[in-house]
């Protein structure tokens, strides 16, 4: 295992730096500079002495191997620059961000989950069942519906016509103290975490329904069963240890998401994550931040898909000693 883990580690490397590489070259080689993106969003036209100098400044005047040399440099000293929009540590604002997205993405896997398994265990112990039938329809009918148009159509609904939970942001202004103040900030992500929970209940509980419904008659289930216990004991006792190995895998490439942000539904909802901080940096070319998230995504993937490996063979002997698959 020790082997297997600093074999990992040392294939991580190139990797990464191929990552950014490609991130940062084509950033770099895009249409477009932090100079155009202000003239743009300021509306005033930038002359060429004022554009000149802005890119001296932000260091665009630079070769492009200096460039993300130096940037190189600056990251392995933990130093990921000054945001080219108010030029402030690009790590202050990501810190800034970081606890938004992990609390609304957070929630929204949690509850995912906290639905999915149960339901998948129960629909995949009895296949073709009328559970299986009525989850598996209701499931792939939330799935085919788009994020944004169902954030849009709940806020027109919920928000605007019935007024029963709040349109969009953190919290009211003013926000209130105490048992009030908490709950509002529930009030104001219980439509983001909807709208990010219901596409993945499908996805999450037909693996689970899918895993279980092919071990529930292995022999060891069937010698549960003959022992004494019940369906639903021998189910969620022996069928789903099994099925939670696929679930481990998939939760490997889904954990960096908590990290990376939701683009979409931040933006609709004025959620001040990381993907809204994302998705505004590549709007104004702010490389600085762009690079660092761009970064922060690909370790924190790295490292979750090496855990979920790990995890992987700790709930399965067989990976650990070598005769699994």
């Amino acid at each position: 295992m020790i082997r297997y883990v600093v074999k990992r580690l040392l294939l991580a490397v190139p990797t990464l730096f191929g990552i950014v590489l490609l991130v940062f070259l084509l950033l770099h080689l895009a249409p477009g500079s932090p100079v155009s993106a202000f003239g743009a969003e300021s509306g005033r036209r930038v002359s060429g002495r004022a554009a000149e100098e802005m890119r001296r400044i932000y260091g665009l005047d630079r070769p492009l191997p200096e460039r993300f040399g130096k940037w190189i440099g600056r990251v392995a000293r933990l130093d990921f620059g000054e945001s080219f929009v108010d030029r402030r540590p690009v790590a202050e604002r990501i810190r800034e961000a970081l606890p938004y997205t992990l609390t609304l993405n957070g929630l929204a896997l949690l509850l995912t989950l906290a639905i999915a398994i149960p339901l998948g265990v129960e629909a995949g112990g009895r296949p073709e069942g009328p559970l299986d039938r009525t989850s598996g329809a209701v499931l792939f009918l939330l799935y085919s519906m788009p994020a944004f148009w169902a954030a849009l159509l709940l806020q027109t609904l919920l928000s605007v016509k019935l007024r029963w939970l709040p349109l969009y942001g953190v919290a009211s202004d003013p926000s209130p103290g105490g048992i009030a103040g908490v709950l509002d900030r529930f009030g104001h992500l219980a439509l983001p975490v909807a709208c990010l929970t219901y596409g993945s209940l499908a996805y999450y509980a037909r693996l689970v329904r899918a895993s279980v419904a092919e071990t529930r008659t292995a022999d060891y289930v069937l010698a549960a069963r003959a022992r004494g216990l019940s369906r639903r004991a021998a189910l969620w006792k022996h069928a789903f240890r099994n099925a939670l190995l696929p679930l481990i895998t998939v939760l490997g490439l889904v954990l960096p998401g908590l990290l990376s942000g939701s683009v979409i539904i931040e933006r609709i909802f004025a959620w001040p994550g990381l993907g809204r901080l994302y998705f505004d940096s590549i709007l104004s070319r702010d490389y600085p931040v762009v690079l660092a998230l761009s970064l922060l995504g690909a370790v924190a993937t790295l490292a979750l898909t090496l855990a979920a490996d790990i995890a992987y063979a700790v709930a399965d002997p067989r990976v650990r000693d070598g005769t699994g698959p």
